[in-house]
């Protein structure tokens, strides 16, 4: 389907927040997502297009719908915190949405520094999460900040970008991140 052209002088259509994260929620759910993982998928979607992260939102579903029903992604996955010790742990994501693992991650982190002053949690088995700065904003709301890093497999590239196998490291820029939140 070819994109919609927008005549000189009139306004793109506009959508909703609260009926994007519907359209979302039904996408997941035709695709085999549970309710409540749905949910939890399209309020960070939303959220990374409502903060400006265009290329890891909503613009996404198609690739995200296309692996899940490939059976790329696992659209049930038994998250799990599968090493953990005081200030640290290790979330197994069960080749589930990377969003459903980093949340999972950060909440971690968030819940360990509330105990020991420090969190420090990685992920595996996990896929494609969208902007990093979702995950690395959450422990703010904590008066906590942390650091976020990642490697990911080479499936995931900026439009434009001239190859469908790349990956390059991200570092989010904000005064949280998730993997380590540290309470000061």
């Amino acid at each position: 389907m070819a994109p919609e052209k927008i005549e000189p002088g009139k306004e793109p259509a506009r959508v909703s927040a609260g009926a994007l994260k519907a359209y979302i929620g039904r996408a997941f759910t035709a695709v085999g997502i549970p309710p409540g993982d749905a949910t939890v998928l399209a309020d960070l979607i939303t959220e990374a297009d409502l903060r400006g992260s265009d290329t890891h939102g909503v613009f996404r579903m198609p690739q995200y719908c296309k692996r899940i029903k490939a059976g790329g992604v696992n659209p049930r996955p038994a998250l799990r915190v599968i090493e953990e010790r005081p200030s640290t742990a290790l979330v197994d994501g069960d080749n589930g949405m990377g969003h459903l693992a980093m949340k999972l991650a950060a909440e971690t982190a968030i819940a360990k520094a509330r105990q020991t002053g420090i969190g420090w949690v990685g992920a595996r088995m996990s896929n494609h999460a969208g902007p990093a700065a979702l995950y690395a904003m959450m422990p703010l709301a904590h008066d906590m900040i942390g650091l976020i890093s990642r490697s990911a497999a080479t499936i995931t590239c900026r439009p434009g970008a001239g190859s469908s196998r790349c990956s390059a490291p991200t570092r989010s820029r904000s005064r949280c991140r998730p993997w380590t939140s540290r309470r000061w």
